[in-house]
């Protein structure tokens, strides 16, 4: 694979499953250290299964105190922050209209998707700022790029994601930290694939949006993560990529 990641301290929030448990595996695999964060005790599980290098920590990314202690773990385990892949998510319980969402999962959509990499940005880049740069790879959605109904407030938070991942990859070039985003369409997580067995008739429809007439694996979206978090990337900043078979083409 193109560009190197050896030796590298990343963090991966979210990272007991789906996309998170991907980049786990192929950042491994390629000699990376890893802080493993997920509010799942599966992550404990994935580090036993990877072994050394890798380390495990449950918490909420959203509160304060978690996103620090993540951070804190791998600037005390492995000595610093190199890489931060923020994709930790909540796609919110429920799919009605805007209208329809109660101000209890809106307030955790945004405390997650949004507040959430906020605050592991801000406890990681001053390391970062220390050891000379880092990259930082947020992941948001297609419906922060395109308006889908019934996801009206998840893409509104994943939305702001986007801008404070633009933001931040201006405000922090000077010390060669770069900041970009990745927007995965539909793909085979365990809770979109548990939704579409229930509903034979919604997979067909999701697929018939998507040009390349399928849904997209964690792995795929793992590789434009790596591609982003690696030294293969090293002129690239402040940028959105939709890994999504066109569908917002």
């Amino acid at each position: 694979m193109t560009g190197q990641i050896e030796g590298k301290i990343a963090i991966i929030t979210g990272a007991a499953s789906g996309i998170g448990a991907a980049v786990a595996h192929l950042f491994h695999a390629h000699g990376a250290r890893l802080v493993m964060a997920d509010l799942s005790k599966g992550v404990t599980d994935l580090a036993a299964e990877l072994g050394e290098n890798a380390v495990a920590i449950v918490g909420d990314v959203s509160e304060s105190t978690d996103a620090r202690a993540i951070i804190d773990l791998a600037v005390s385990k492995f000595g610093g922050v190199d890489i931060l892949c923020n994709i930790a998510g909540y796609p919110g319980n429920s799919r009605g209209t805007l209208v329809d969402c109660s101000d209890e999962n809106f307030d955790k959509m945004v405390a997650v998707n949004f507040r959430g990499p906020f605050m592991t940005m801000k406890a990681a880049i001053p390391y970062m700022i220390a050891r000379g740069g880092g990259s930082i790879v947020n992941v948001a959605s297609t419906a922060a790029l395109k308006g889908y109904p019934t996801l009206v407030p998840y893409g509104g938070s994943k939305a702001g994601l986007v801008a404070l991942s633009r933001g931040a990859a201006v405000e922090f070039a000077e010390h060669n930290i770069r900041v970009n985003t990745i927007c995965p369409g539909p793909h085979e997580t365990p809770m979109l694939l548990a939704a579409v067995e229930a509903n034979p008739a919604s997979k067909e429809k999701i697929i018939a949006g998507v040009p390349l007439h399928r849904l997209g694996k964690p792995e795929e979206i793992a590789q434009a993560i790596y591609f982003y978090a690696s030294d293969a990337s090293p002129f690239i900043t402040g940028t959105v990529l939709p890994v999504e078979g066109g569908q917002t083409a």
